[in-house]
């Protein structure tokens, strides 16, 4: 059992997108003892596959720290996201928006796998890999402990007087159950969503595009690596289960292929689907009621754990990258002003990030129409060019918290655009 060495403890439950940002923000606080831990490896070249991270998380990165976002805007680290074609499978094109029309900057495409190790790599052995927490809970009123152990060795440690939790361990967060009354429930979208990795063929597939048939839709992108990254979702039934005889390469092609037949840029994309049925990670598409602070204003939970949501504007890593670079500033100005009232920046970080989670939600289930069954796709697409639904879109890349304005803990008030 290790008692508290320096001034503040704080544990960092996971060490994703969010994690890695809250404790890369603690690394000028000499006076406080961060304890991170990640129950991974610290490579794994298999971490997810791919995703796009939007512009609005390149913007808060950016003034969070410049270095950070120079690394993964690095040549070689991600492409660049400037533009959203979509349209019918049959080739069909909708709209075809360029990025700078409602944001101010680009975002990137970029591998998960490489996304983890740009964030990781200046943490260096700040982070306890192969690691995760067996017990956590309140010894007072506002005194914390932990207890982990590293998978590896076996090695156990406990951790007294711990002064905030944060908990960034994903949608089936420990740190939530534990606090919040056990695990959420979730709603669901009715819509499975699965995802790949596959080789590019002939440079087919470039930016960010989307393409519809019914209900049904592909989206792709190439990464860095001549890669694609490929997420096909169907319709579920009322069972809201994903059925074995759905899983096959029958029902796979008539889910996409209209009578006229695919455009070539679909015909390598199910094909591709087909060729590579089995390395497909298969899921349900939901979200689950947000939480931040406990009644206490010791555990504070972010990212997934927080608030995990409808992928459909892809803004769940870049929900992530809002909660990270907000908390991360706010914890480390606070440490490094001696001006730590732990409820009271949980309290804060409530308030703000609260509206603007609420707003990004409604707006990924609103945008999540024309994936549903009975869809009609190209009303529904057409909607996506009008000025209602350019000004959310420019209102979610742009509208994020303002750091040079949150970060005291008492004169100024925040002032975000939610």
């Amino acid at each position: 059992t290790r008692m508290r060495e320096r001034s503040h403890r704080v544990a960092i439950i996971g060490a994703g997108v969010v994690g890695c940002l809250v404790a890369y923000g603690l690394q000028e606080c000499p006076d406080v003892e961060v304890i991170c831990i990640d129950k991974g490896p610290p490579e794994n070249e298999l971490a997810g596959t791919g995703l796009n991270v939007g512009p609005n998380s390149l913007k808060i990165l950016r003034q969070f720290s410049p270095e950070l976002a120079d690394s993964l805007q690095a040549e070689g680290v991600s492409l660049p996201w400037e533009s959203w074609v979509a349209g019918l499978t049959d080739g069909t094109v909708i709209f075809d928006l360029p990025l700078s029309q409602v944001a101010e900057n680009a975002g990137i495409r970029i591998r998960w796998a490489e996304l983890y190790r740009q964030l990781r790599q200046p943490l260096g052995d700040r982070i306890r890999y192969n690691t995760i927490a067996l017990s956590m809970g309140y010894r007072d009123s506002d005194r914390l402990y932990l207890e982990i152990e590293n998978q590896e060795t076996g090695i156990r440690e406990a951790f007294e007087d711990i002064d905030l939790i944060v908990g960034c361990d994903g949608r089936y967060s420990q740190v939530r159950s534990s606090f919040f009354g056990g695990s959420p429930t979730p709603e669901h979208l009715g819509v499975c969503l699965y995802r790949l990795l596959v080789p590019q063929k002939g440079g087919l597939i470039a930016d960010y595009q989307q393409w519809f048939y019914n209900g049904s839709r592909l989206l792709s992108f190439a990464i860095p690596g001549d890669e694609v990254y490929i997420a096909g979702s169907f319709p579920l039934d009322a069972s809201l289960e994903i059925r074995d005889d759905q899983k096959t390469v029958e029902y796979l092609r008539q889910c996409y292929t209209p009578p006229q037949g695919l455009s070539p840029v679909c015909q390598f994309l199910v094909d591709a689907v087909c060729e590579h049925l089995e390395e497909i990670h298969w899921a349900r598409v939901q979200d689950i009621p947000i939480v931040f602070g406990d009644k206490r204003g010791r555990v504070l939970c972010l990212g997934d754990a927080s608030h995990a949501m409808y992928p459909t504007l892809g803004q769940g890593a870049s929900q992530a990258f809002e909660d990270g670079c907000y908390v991360g500033a706010l914890l480390r100005q606070a440490l490094q002003e001696s001006l730590v009232d732990f409820p009271a920046l949980v309290a804060r970080v409530e308030q703000v990030r609260r509206d603007r989670i609420t707003f990004v939600r409604q707006f990924s289930r609103e945008a999540s129409d024309s994936l549903l069954a009975g869809s009609h796709p190209v009303a529904e697409l057409q909607a996506k060019t009008q000025p209602a639904f350019l000004a959310k879109l420019r209102r979610l890349y742009q509208d994020t918290p303002l750091l040079a304005e949150a970060l005291t803990l008492g004169g100024k008030k925040d002032s975000p655009a939610t």
